[in-house]
Parts: structure tokens; sequence; C-alpha cells
């Protein structure tokens, strides 16, 4: 299996594609070890982002 850390990273759900052409060489740079790490966090923040979300959806329905 080859090592594609922006193709994981996408995969994972951190826009890498947002970033400039050098972050993105930073990004394609890391080791696999440090890909994991990425990814681990990025699972983390999309979790708690999706409640944030929903709290915030839910809010919209109140009417006082």
């Amino acid at each position: 299996m080859s090592h594609e850390p922006l193709e994981a990273l996408r995969r994972a759900g951190t826009p890498v594609d947002l970033l400039s052409e050098s972050e993105r060489e930073v990004f394609a740079s890391l080791s696999p070890d440090e890909v994991a790490v990425l990814g681990s966090i990025q699972a983390r923040l999309s979790a708690v982002s999706a409640a944030v979300e929903g709290q915030v959806a839910d809010s919209n329905n109140v009417v006082c």
C-alpha cells in the first residue's frame, strides 16, 4: 500500500484542498504516524462539531 498523506487526510474529513500549495506540501510530507494522529484529531473534532451543529439546528426551532 502506498503512503498518500493528502488522500488519507481527505478521507478523514480534513479540508486539505482549502490549504495553500505550500501548506499542502507540508501535509504531503507527513509520516504515516503523523497522518494517523491528524486523522484521529479530525475524527474527534468532527464528532464534536456534529453535536454542536445539532444543538444550533435544534435552537432554530425555539419559539421564544
